[in-house]
């Protein structure tokens, strides 16, 4: 058996590399998942955006794992945008009747992601960054009809970041140093 050749030294290296070997691979497969968000309330005002009240989930592994987001809805007649938390702070200080002129509508907030334009079936897609983001929602053009509603649609793809990457090859090369010395 191969491993009989080895020490305690090279048998720990031969972990560290098939370890990193797999760490490597699954990376590059990555991992996707999709969901669906029932009943989402439409707005029925124009020109004015509105924020959910719970924050989008961090990624808290971000150093290690690439997490990319893409969003679809089925009404053309709303869009759909990310906002970081100093926006939507800005825009809920600022009165309703007053919306419309500092920037708190749908062509003039500021997005992270999304765009008041997009077509639902398009969406938009972002990479996610560590820090807190809420879903901001609006309608375009008139207002939607009270009890209204729309359905939100989502992926989610996991893979690599370039940390993830280092640590692989470097796994696999401290296992290959540690196999190459640990030879009986």
């Amino acid at each position: 058996m191969m491993l009989s050749t080895f020490d305690s030294k090279g048998k720990a290296g031969a972990v560290f590399a098939v370890l990193g070997i797999l760490l490597l691979i699954a990376g590059m497969i990555g991992y996707t998942f999709t969901g669906e968000i029932e009943d989402v309330p439409t707005p029925t005002a124009t020109n004015q955006a509105f924020f959910a009240d719970d924050p989008l989930p961090e990624n808290v592994l971000s150093p290690f794992v690439s997490a990319e987001v893409t969003i679809t809805w089925d009404r053309d007649d709303v869009w759909i945008g990310l906002v970081d938390e100093d926006e939507k702070k800005r825009c809920e200080d600022v009165p309703t009747y007053f919306a419309n002129g500092v920037g708190c509508d749908g062509s003039s907030i500021k997005l992270v992601a999304g765009d008041s334009a997009a077509l639902a079936s398009d969406g938009f897609t972002w990479k996610m960054e560590s820090g807190t983001y809420f879903a901001a929602l609006g309608a375009k053009d008139s207002g939607i009809p009270a009890g209204s509603e729309v359905l939100v649609e989502y992926r989610v793809d996991l893979g690599h970041s370039l940390l993830s990457v280092l640590i692989s090859v470097g796994a696999i090369f401290i296992g290959a140093v540690l196999m190459y010395y640990g030879r009986e």
